[in-house]
């Protein structure tokens, strides 16, 4: 079979057999900052996208997918969310998405690398639609551990936006279980925290198992998600970790209500509460894969070493 490839293509190294490839219609930007190479450009299919270390981070065809499933399903779990610490989340999505919950009163975003955000604001703007000028939003451009470590401060919900789990970086001790204590050790007594744990998808995992060993360590609850985002090629998985276990992630009833309550109707593209109900049922093999993981500590980081052809 013929290819066309004529033209100027993107080529995304997902693992050492597979790639996925964009053609190119604009490439708008390119820095290396201190912490990654990222890069915007428009794309045929996905129009304009974010790619930090050569991979997509977010398009704006289908980035409210992700968005909406990284923030929702644990907003309408807490009864009233007011305060939201977002580790990561430089593109501004995360905080659109958290603004549209009517009771939040704070929203705190700790994120490493300034130069991400500065790319956004500038080519992004759909994204954060205006929510960092938000005056409910503190911004702080440093490490999430460090700022959850020196500031005491509890959260109804914390949402860590990060890399994929076993990426080489600043972020790889914020997948420990010493760092799911410190998240436990922030939460108000109703409070909860999500963590996007990178592909389920059969020959792209990146050491979601081990995030959820790990967070079982420290949670009463530990609840798994995923969701299909085509730029991603494949499933996407979260946790939802509570200290407090509850079966209110399957009350249909309680989620409408709060779904009205918050009048959510027509502000959201893909979430609503039967998706929720739908996200959360997981097929045997997920289940199984959930099984292969190890605990991942500060002293036993999980690494996976990136190959000129993939991941090894």
């Amino acid at each position: 079979m013929k290819v066309d490839l004529k033209g100027d293509w993107y080529i995304e190294r997902l693992t050492r057999d597979e790639i996925h490839g964009h053609r190119v219609k604009k490439r708008l930007a390119k820095v290396r900052t201190k912490f990654q190479t990222a890069e915007i450009m428009d794309t045929g299919d996905y129009g304009r996208c974010l790619f930090l270390d050569g991979l997509v981070q977010s398009t704006r065809v289908d980035e409210f997918i992700y968005h909406e499933s990284l923030v929702h399903p644990g907003l309408m779990l807490h009864p009233r969310p007011e305060s939201v610490f977002l580790a990561g989340g430089g593109e501004g999505a995360p905080l659109r998405e958290i603004l549209k919950h009517p009771s939040v009163k704070k929203i705190v975003m700790a994120e490493i690398d300034k130069e991400v955000v500065k790319l956004s604001q500038k080519h992004l703007r759909p994204w954060p639609a205006g929510a960092f000028n938000d005056p409910r939003v503190r911004l702080f451009f440093e490490d999430a551990r460090a700022r959850l470590e020196k500031n005491a401060d509890r959260y109804d919900v914390l949402i860590l936006d990060l890399c994929d789990p076993g990426e080489s970086g600043p972020a790889q001790n914020l997948f420990t279980v010493e760092f799911y204590r410190l998240l436990r050790s922030r939460l108000t007594p109703k409070g909860l925290a999500v963590i996007q744990a990178g592909s389920s998808n059969f020959n792209m995992l990146k050491g979601f198992s081990g995030v959820y060993q790990s967070l079982r360590r420290v949670f009463a609850e530990v609840l798994p998600y995923q969701v299909c985002v085509p730029a991603y090629v494949g499933p996407w998985a979260f946790f939802l970790a509570r200290p407090i276990p509850s079966r209110d992630y399957r009350d249909l009833s309680l989620l409408r209500r709060r779904y009205k309550a918050r009048r959510l109707a027509g502000r959201l593209s893909f979430y609503d509460p039967d998706v929720h109900l739908a996200i959360f049922t997981l097929p045997p093999y997920f289940r199984q894969l959930l099984r292969r993981g190890r605990t991942i500590s500060d002293k036993s980081p999980l690494t996976l070493r990136r190959a000129v052809g993939g991941l090894e």
